[in-house]
């Protein structure tokens, strides 16, 4: 019996030992951890087991329109009706989306003393400028042939005019440095940038002087470099370029190759408007290209395809870019909306003028 207890004894004194060994190296275990890598031990603790799912980004929607302008018949009618009068019928599908630009292809200033290298020179009453922010834009590309018409002192009011009224602007700048600049803005933690630039204006000294400076398209190793600089910070980049030959529903070939080295530079989408009528869509590289969205708002005199206009959406969602266009007509100094029969023949013009893509509908995608 003796020697029974001896050996339970033994093995009591055992078990002990080596109990107080194994929680003394989970004890030294843990001190180690929490001094040399509290962040690994916390880690452990709070890392679930399966990975969070990704949260998916939402989808962003920029529309675009083409060149607008605010003399003759339009001054009259806002005169008359109000700011808000020509963007009665087409706010509604404006203010659907994220974030809208237009052209703006007119001076806005009350000066007097025009630029007489133009044949036409545009001028807006400052108060045009609430129609375009109370119909949903928020931006406005200057990169054209009309926004100089009034010389310095009317640029020089122009931007006045845009800043009061809240709406940012591109393509043109008090100096070469600014004309040459970005817009960037952030929309749902992404930062977007827009760029815009003219191959048609009057005069050298419009974008080659001290400033104001119109930024130019003429130099396509200057539009490309600019592009790449730009896009380096950004998520994605649009380019609003006016371009191409007035009353052309077809573009050259030179502004086809022009958007595809626009693209390979880094824009992801190409926007253009000066033909003063609409043309046809393309995708490069899976990116968009509208090559003309005509006329916006023009005077009363504009019919048949000159009056033929809508709104381009784009829509990013994921890693997928793809455009929309919705037909109008100008009409009476308004933007008003087609009957289903009018619109589906406008569209349906429009793929004809494409080049492989498929449409359903309003939306345009590669084929």
């Amino acid at each position: 019996m003796k020697k029974v207890g001896f050996i339970g004894a033994g093995i009591l004194l055992v078990l002990l030992f080596m109990g107080m060994f194994l929680f003394g190296q989970e004890d030294s275990r843990k001190t180690y951890a929490y001094h040399h890598s509290l962040e690994h031990d916390v880690l452990q603790k709070s890392m679930p087991e399966s990975p969070l799912p990704l949260i998916p980004q939402e989808p962003i929607s920029i529309s675009f329109a083409g060149d607008t302008m605010f003399d003759g018949s339009i001054r009259s009618a806002i005169n008359q009706q109000g700011p808000d009068y020509p963007f009665q019928y087409v706010k509604k599908e404006v203010r659907k989306s994220d974030y809208a630009i237009l052209n703006l292809e007119t001076a806005v200033t009350t000066e007097q003393e025009k630029d007489t290298v133009q044949l036409y020179n545009f001028k807006a009453d400052p108060k045009a400028l609430s129609g375009i922010k109370q119909a949903g834009f928020d931006m406005v590309t200057l990169a054209n042939n009309h926004a100089l018409d009034y010389q310095k002192d009317g640029f020089k009011d122009t931007i006045k005019h845009l800043n009061k009224h809240d709406l940012k602007y591109f393509g043109a700048g008090v100096n070469r440095d600014r004309a040459y600049e970005a817009q960037t803005i952030e929309i749902k933690g992404r930062t977007i940038k827009f760029l815009g630039f003219s191959r048609f204006l009057p005069a050298v000294r419009w974008y080659e002087g001290k400033g104001p400076v119109i930024a130019s398209a003429y130099q396509q190793e200057q539009v490309l470099n600019t592009i790449k600089q730009e896009k380096g910070d950004a998520d994605y980049l649009f380019v609003y370029i006016h371009w191409g030959v007035e009353g052309n529903v077809r573009p050259e070939a030179w502004q086809r190759d022009y958007a595809r080295k626009m693209i390979d530079a880094g824009a992801d989408g190409i926007i253009g408007a000066h033909p003063h009528v609409l043309q046809g869509f393309e995708y490069y590289q899976n990116k968009p290209i509208a090559y003309s969205l005509g006329n916006f708002l023009f005077p009363d005199y504009v019919q048949g395809n000159t009056a033929e206009t809508g709104v381009l959406t784009l829509k990013i969602d994921g890693d997928n870019l793809t455009m929309a266009f919705t037909p109008y007509r100008i009409r009476s100094n308004q933007i008003h909306p087609l009957n289903r029969e009018e619109k589906e023949r406008i569209l349906q013009k429009l793929e004809e003028l494409s080049f492989e893509i498929r449409r359903e509908g309003t939306h345009i995608y590669s084929s």
